[in-house]
């Protein structure tokens, strides 16, 4: 089983910082996709499971006017498990902001099979 699908334990933030348990499918769902957003690729130590994560902390290296593209592109090879499990449909939008210190936001809308959307949002620093 993947990884991802148990990490973390079922737990997040509320907006005041305090622990709030997941209560519905669609919490557990976006934690999940943010997770693999947000976890570097190659990072899982279990084996089988090295391209779990997303390759967004490189945009560094990517010149800036590719830098939307490639976000875009690890956005969507991030996901695509999820895609595959039939958890969602889609990656149908990716926005990148970025600043000149090299830290960035990562605005990302999935569609679900319902053809719902969901938002997630993702926020980062440039490593190698």
């Amino acid at each position: 089983m993947d990884p991802i699908i148990n990490y973390p334990s079922g737990y997040t933030l509320d907006d005041t910082g305090n622990l709030k348990k997941w209560r519905t499918p669609k919490e557990k769902l976006k934690q999940r996709l943010i997770n693999r957003l947000f976890m570097r690729r190659g990072i899982a130590s279990i084996p089988g499971y090295e391209d779990v994560g997303s390759k967004l902390y490189t945009l560094g290296r990517v010149k800036r006017s590719e830098k939307a593209d490639a976000a875009k592109q690890f956005a969507e090879e991030a996901l695509q498990p999820e895609v595959e499990l039939g958890e969602i449909t889609r990656v149908a939008t990716v926005l990148l902001t970025e600043n000149e210190q090299g830290k960035y936001s990562l605005a990302v809308a999935v569609e679900l099979p319902g053809g719902e959307m969901l938002d997630l949002e993702v926020s980062g620093e440039y490593g190698n």
